[in-house]
């Protein structure tokens, strides 16, 4: 199963951006799990606690789930507690942090909450509706040139440059006082293009022994 973030729908990508930049404003550690299944996956996890032992994690079959579709993602907690600790209402938080910023919670469900999941919001995405529009997700996503992500995109990019290069410059100057630093606008600028990945961890564990 894909962890690549490039395979999810466009939009969705956008969404994504935005939700780890709030996550991490919050304080609330998250790492991707999952994006895109293939059929064989799907089908896969769909056998669990039928044909295949084990208890049931899904009720979709392929394409039923919205992952078949690249519109939804599931993550879990990276804080060193338990990827799946529910300790402190983790992923509640996180829950309402996903609904801030327009996406559907799995935990609001009122039946087989998956609270680790978040999918694009609106009927449009409903896998269903795709379905009966596309086919197959293959057909679904051959279209994605032509949608219209502008209105998303300069927002969920601002916002998150913004947040990157202010906490770069925080990590930044805490690093000068153990290392030398020559040139800290461009450090700066440096650290902030690897917003949230490995590179951005290790230098804010090293800034918080500062």
């Amino acid at each position: 199963m894909s962890r690549d973030t490039t395979l999810l729908h466009p939009v969705l990508q956008g969404k994504l951006k935005e939700f780890l930049a709030a996550c991490d404003k919050a304080g609330l550690k998250v790492s991707i799990v999952e994006t895109f299944r293939t059929k064989a996956e799907q089908d896969a996890l769909y056998a669990k606690g039928r044909t295949v032992k084990g208890s049931i994690v899904t009720n979709a079959k392929y394409p039923q789930s919205q992952h078949c579709w690249h519109t939804a993602f599931d993550f879990c907690r990276n804080d060193g507690q338990g990827a799946y600790n529910e300790s402190g209402d983790f992923f509640t938080k996180v829950g309402k942090v996903g609904q801030s910023v327009g996406l559907e919670w799995g935990g609001a469900w009122t039946s087989f909450k998956d609270k680790p999941h978040f999918q694009l919001k609106g009927t449009e995405y409903n896998w269903k509706n795709l379905q009966a529009k596309y086919s197959t997700p293959e057909k679904y996503k051959a279209t994605w040139a032509k949608a219209d992500t502008t209105k998303e995109t300069p927002t969920v990019t601002t916002t998150r440059n913004e947040t990157a290069i202010a906490e770069a410059k925080t990590i930044i100057g805490k690093l000068g006082k153990i290392i030398e630093i020559s040139d800290v606008n461009t450090a700066v600028l440096q650290l902030a293009g690897n917003y949230n990945n490995s590179v951005w961890w290790m230098m804010k564990k090293l800034s918080e022994k500062a």
